[in-house]
């Protein structure tokens, strides 16, 4: 009898990323940890580095085929698996925002929303393999605080160097306004709380400002009103437990913050025109 499968496997960073980095050639990034061909998320970003090969992944329900060089980013949280690669060569870094610089961390946040194709980017490959392997070296020699700090700052480099790719519109674009710093704010509040928080109000209360203000903010940096932002929050966690775990509707809407599953499952279809059992049919069964 299949056994029923309750959550999505979620996996956190291994202890020897003692400082919130973790860096791996990408043959032993595919290899290491746990299995990246079951579908799984990570509480951690993951920026993947390839120079060679092609790959086929699967991120929150979107396939994705690509031919190296590129750089791609997986955010904590997004449901991912890889279904096939090929040729593999590069480098797979697991960060925590945390260890970045506020500029940084919004760029981390915002940015490489696509995979950035590289492949009239020599230098910058130069680049960012020098400064992969002087990372990943330091890490394999037991670092002290020193030598961990280097590895921080080496991560720093790295960052500005793509940032400073101004070839590439969307690093290009990656611009620390006041719109954006309360967009970043917000897009963090709403990661942690939308579980708890289904008002537009309770998020412009939290960044100090009024709910009007908020929404034209948002509208101005993202196209998307506040309450737009977290109703595609709910949905998308949703629809990942409603495909990857045999959850019951009923539990799913607990999960998300709701004591009437009756009222989820209208919402629901209200987004996505499927209700929850039709949505399960016709993606899994």
């Amino acid at each position: 009898m299949k056994k029923q499968q309750k959550h999505i496997p979620q996996f956190k960073l291994t202890e020897d990323a003692s400082t919130g980095v973790l860096i791996a050639p990408m043959h032993e990034g595919i290899k290491a940890g746990h299995n990246i061909t079951d579908a799984h998320r990570d509480d951690h970003y993951s920026l993947m580095f390839a120079f060679t090969g092609h790959y086929h992944l699967k991120i929150d329900f979107e396939d994705l085929i690509a031919t190296a060089p590129f750089v791609l980013k997986i955010a904590p949280g997004q449901v991912h698996q890889l279904i096939k690669s090929s040729d593999h060569s590069g480098w797979v870094l697991a960060i925590e925002e945390f260890v970045l610089e506020p500029e940084l961390q919004h760029y981390l946040l915002t940015g490489l929303s696509h995979p950035i194709l590289l492949q009239d980017a020599h230098d910058l490959l130069t680049r960012i393999q020098a400064v992969m392997k002087l990372a990943f070296d330091l890490q394999s020699h037991s670092p002290d605080v020193f030598t961990q700090k280097s590895i921080l700052f080496l991560v720093h480099a790295l960052f500005c160097l793509l940032m400073s790719a101004a070839e590439n519109k969307e690093l290009s674009d990656a611009k620390e306004t006041r719109g954006h710093i309360t967009e970043q704010a917000f897009l963090q509040l709403l990661k942690k709380h939308f579980k708890d928080w289904k008002k537009p109000g309770q998020y412009a209360s939290a960044l100090s400002i009024t709910t009007s203000h908020l929404n034209d903010i948002l509208r101005e940096t993202t196209g998307l009103s506040t309450s737009m932002h977290i109703q595609h929050h709910i949905i998308l966690e949703a629809k990942r437990l409603l495909y990857f775990t045999d959850l019951e509707v009923r539990e799913i809407a607990f999960k998300l913050g709701y004591d009437d599953g009756v009222y989820f499952g209208k919402l629901f279809k209200k987004v996505t025109h499927y209700t929850c059992l039709e949505f399960r049919k016709q993606f899994r069964d």
